[in-house]
């Protein structure tokens, strides 16, 4: 399992209009155990639609998370660089992250790397996984710190990620 690099308290945008909270019961989301400052998506009837955003407070006495699910808020979680699955769980492809690649919430690198986000658009069960953001720079980054990883390894970056679905 990857290390996980911690990213909470962190979020870039904080001008007016980036924050749109939303309750929603610990039994709706995808990761039934949510952790403060990670990405998260509620379930849906629809693969590939799943409403996403960050979690800002957890209540576990009434097992409800708050989310942040703001079209634009800009925070700074972990990516992995898998592209696509061979056959399950397995990684089987990977690529190098870059600015305005898109990323999705995967319950699959979840599973193996517990990393919420990838580059990969669909599951290792080949269903699609909800897009939940862009990658950006951030604010202490420039253009020569991309692109991130390679397409030889699977690996795990910190990255800006502006989110784009509410």
């Amino acid at each position: 399992m990857t290390t996980r690099t911690t990213t909470y308290d962190y979020e870039q945008s904080s001008e007016s209009g980036r924050e749109r909270h939303v309750e929603i019961p610990y039994a709706r989301l995808v990761d039934a155990t949510p952790t403060l400052h990670d990405p998260a998506a509620v379930t849906a009837l629809v693969a590939g639609t799943e409403l996403t955003g960050t979690v800002i407070t957890l209540d576990a006495v009434n097992s409800i998370a708050l989310l942040n699910v703001a079209l634009g808020a800009v925070y700074r979680h972990n990516v992995r660089n898998v592209l696509t699955y061979g056959g399950g769980p397995a990684e089987a492809t990977w690529g190098p992250i870059n600015i305005g690649d898109p990323v999705f919430y995967d319950p699959t690198s979840d599973l193996l790397n517990g990393i919420k986000l990838s580059t990969s658009p669909l599951n290792g069960a080949g269903a699609a996984n909800p897009r939940f953001g862009t990658v950006v720079m951030m604010q202490d980054e420039t253009a020569s710190s991309f692109p991130k990883g390679n397409a030889q390894a699977g690996s795990t970056h910190v990255c800006a990620v502006m989110q784009i679905k509410s």
